[in-house]
């Protein structure tokens, strides 16, 4: 069933040409983690509103969420009707429409989701930001400080990583009330330094193809266990891809079809069989948008010496705006 009143109200939070009020106190991406809380151990409330889950259960034994990196509402409309598991959704389940927080970042969104804070809450915010512990701008998620290279150049002040990221998690709040948590991520970025941090309270499992993850997902999902779980599975491939090649691209249309393909084949099936003690669950965390590599704005052309209006650190090194180029 497509939720009708979810996509009204994020439309009605349009303002000006191409911009959207996040709805925190309603349909959005932060309320997520309270939900997942609320319909594993029901405390609390739902923080998402109850059209969101209309007539399925309030309470279940099995939550499993899947966090697909930038397949946003234009993406899911896009591909609604060619895949079996979108399909599904829309037949069978509840599709909502949901706004990203603000900014509409990977940082802000990978920390909501494993804390349960909002943007506000973490002060993670940007791909890139002023930290005031090391005063140098800083890349959160690498660990390191802006344009370097390499991963956990940050280590080098000194600095314990729990200063730069909140303590909570989502895991160990759930681990205290009796729902173990499982988190399924890329081998590239995990372990990592800020995954130490997030993933306190799961078991983590590394995987080097999504169809590795699925596998060892069915395993313990098909296990007779009927002690309550949660089950995170972030996927990241179909936003790199798009940020290289684009979101109209044949690439990006590949890896979108790799994901799906791989997901009905490998866990369809399961899902189908486990109705009334699981619910499933898919988000993202923003779209993508084609840009024009020749329209770019460069700022120090446009203005010389525009360097000398930015604030700088105690070396002078000039304090570039946070963010990533957009």
């Amino acid at each position: 069933m497509l939720n009708t009143n979810s996509i009204n109200v994020v439309n009605a939070a349009k303002f000006s040409q191409g911009f959207t009020r996040p709805l925190y106190d309603s349909y959005c991406f932060s309320n997520i983690p309270e939900t997942i809380m609320y319909l594993l151990t029901g405390e609390g409330r739902s923080a998402l509103p109850p059209g969101a889950l209309a007539s399925l259960p309030q309470r279940y034994n099995k939550v499993i969420l899947f966090f697909v990196d930038a397949f946003g509402w234009r993406f899911f409309e896009r591909y609604a009707n060619k895949y079996a598991l979108l399909k599904l959704f829309l037949e069978q389940g509840i599709v909502s429409k949901l706004t990203s927080q603000f900014p509409s970042t990977t940082a802000a969104h990978v920390t909501c989701i494993h804390t349960g804070l909002n943007v506000g809450q973490s002060g993670i915010y940007e791909w890139n930001y002023y930290e005031p512990l090391v005063d140098e701008m800083i890349s959160p998620l690498l660990f390191a400080y802006a344009g370097d290279k390499t991963r956990d150049t940050l280590k080098r002040a000194k600095v314990p990583a729990e200063a730069y990221f909140p303590r909570q998690t989502l895991y160990s709040t759930l681990q205290a009330r009796g729902v173990a948590s499982y988190v399924f991520q890329s081998a590239a970025f995990t372990p990592s330094t800020p995954s130490n941090v997030f993933f306190k309270g799961a078991s983590v499992f590394p995987y080097k193809q999504v169809s590795d993850a699925l596998a060892q997902l069915s395993h313990l999902l098909q296990a007779q266990n009927t002690s309550p779980a949660y089950y995170f599975l972030y996927f990241d491939t179909i936003d790199l891809v798009g940020h290289i090649h684009g979101p109209n691209s044949k690439e990006f249309e590949q890896m979108v079809n790799t994901f799906f393909t791989t997901v009905e084949r490998s866990l369809f099936a399961l899902l189908q069989g486990k109705r009334g003690d699981t619910l499933f669950l898919m988000t993202a965390d923003h779209g993508q948008v084609e840009v024009d590599g020749s329209q770019t704005v460069y700022l120090n052309q446009h203005i010389p010496g525009i360097e000398g209006y930015l604030r700088t650190n105690r070396h002078g090194r000039p304090l570039v705006p946070a963010g990533s180029a957009r």
